[in-house]
């Protein structure tokens, strides 16, 4: 009976040591399943261990990136609101990634002295939307941006032909376009009937509505003679045409200094604001668009800030060519801005994936197509639809221009052409002639 007690007793004893044993074994598999912060992984059926917080985490040890932004999109600019809200929408997106945005407005002309400052101090934005023009050969040429078809994972596809015409001399693309935009005679259609005067779609016609509207109280013709930058475009297009219009300044060009004389004889017919040469282009855009003035020389972005009351009774015109050497039909216009990459950015290990990843969504044919829709102006990718009738007419003027050029804004020196329209109001008061004012500008360069 002992033996029995005895026998029954270490059966028992080892089934108790064996329970013991197994409940260490699950213990230790527990703890070395769990992570360091207390997670555990869960098997998927296949073997293999799913760690449900990988994403959250990797999120959350990014480190955050700030970079510096540059545009033209502020001030006046419709575009500038859905910049801003552009980039919110890509912070919250992106937790680890804030901007520093210096957008500064491209009508007074600060933004060129700003990005050369920039550039010279060692102080350049990380990506900016800049002009690609003259303006931008000094930071190509000294390989401060970068080459776009070169640079690892930047996506340049689905561009129209807009993006072919940011090639550079050297035959890279340093520059992304975004919309392409178009100069015009912008004219209140409803004015010219109320007073009963034929739309300018001639020279003796454009003159003609300058002596009647002069007889009103309506303004002729919204300008500053000194912010006079699509003035000055316009004038020179008409007394030459585009063949002219295409000369370099150091030809010192006779339609050149032609056309700056006829801005002063118009002015002398009362074609323009009796305080022309004291305003400035903002002041003389909202007279037209407070319908005080019957035409605007302006660009396609400016249907963005024109009142929708008057929108449809705007109408968008070729300016009349009176000169040999082209054809009334003749356009200023092109794709004269894009965006550009730094190389200190791009080659900053803590930047790249960052400006690449930003430049990708800031280019992309969604984005483009948001902001072109702000101004109306014509998008580098995809098409704008539904598109109101006056919109639409703008984009059909392009399409049916017997020729497109650049402004000559964009394609001389810009200290020169400072010269050329801060010295239309000198013309206008008898004190220079355009020809001497054409020779001093081309003398600067």
């Amino acid at each position: 009976m002992n033996s029995f007690k005895v026998t029954l007793r270490l059966v028992f004893m080892a089934l108790v040591l064996l329970l013991l044993i197994t409940a260490c074994g699950q213990d230790d598999e527990v703890d070395s399943n769990a992570d360091n912060d207390g997670t555990t992984e869960t098997d998927d059926g296949d073997g293999d261990s799913d760690d449900s917080d990988d994403s959250g985490d990797e999120a959350a040890a990014q480190d955050p990136v700030e970079l510096k932004v540059v545009t033209t999109m502020a001030g006046t600019d419709p575009a500038g609101e859905v910049f801003e809200a552009v980039l919110e929408e890509y912070m919250e997106a992106n937790p680890h990634v804030t901007f520093v945005n210096e957008s500064q407005s491209a009508d007074a002309g600060t933004i060129r002295t700003k990005i050369n400052t920039d550039f010279t101090s060692n102080n350049e934005p990380d990506i900016m939307f800049y002009f690609n023009t003259i303006d931008a050969h000094g930071i190509i040429e000294n390989g401060l941006v970068v080459d776009l078809e070169e640079a690892e994972g930047i996506d340049l596809s689905g561009y129209n032909e807009m993006l072919e015409q940011q090639r550079h001399t050297d035959g890279n693309i340093y520059a992304a376009p975004q919309t392409g935009f178009y100069e015009a005679l912008f004219v209140n259609t409803r004015l010219f009937e109320e007073h009963g005067i034929e739309l300018p779609t001639t020279w003796e016609l454009y003159e003609e509505a300058i002596e009647k509207f002069a007889e009103t109280d309506v303004i002729p013709v919204a300008v500053s003679t000194e912010d006079s930058y699509y003035v000055v475009e316009h004038y020179v297009l008409a007394a030459g045409g585009i063949e002219n219009y295409r000369a370099e300044l150091a030809d010192e060009n006779a339609a050149w200094a032609e056309g700056l004389d006829m801005i002063a004889k118009h002015a002398e017919m009362g074609a323009f604001p009796v305080d022309a040469a004291t305003i400035d282009l903002g002041m003389a855009t909202n007279l037209f668009r407070e319908e005080k003035a019957a035409m605007l020389f302006e660009g396609s972005w400016a249907w963005g800030g024109h009142p929708e009351e008057i929108a449809e009774d705007i109408a968008v015109l070729p300016m009349p060519v009176y000169g040999d050497g082209g054809q009334t039909g003749d356009l200023v216009g092109g794709s004269s801005q894009g965006w550009f990459i730094s190389t200190k950015a791009y080659e900053d290990d803590s930047k790249r994936d960052t400006v690449v990843d930003f430049f990708n969504f800031i280019t992309s044919e969604e984005i483009l197509l948001r902001i072109a829709g702000a101004t109306g102006q014509i998008p580098a990718k995809g098409q704008l639809t539904d598109l109101p009738d006056h919109i639409a007419a703008g984009h059909a003027l392009v399409a049916n221009a017997t020729a497109v050029e650049m402004p000559i804004n964009d394609r001389i020196l810009p200290e020169a052409f400072t010269h050329i329209r801060t010295s239309v109001p000198s013309v206008v008061n008898g004190s220079k002639t355009g020809a001497e004012v054409i020779a001093e500008a081309a003398a600067m360069e």
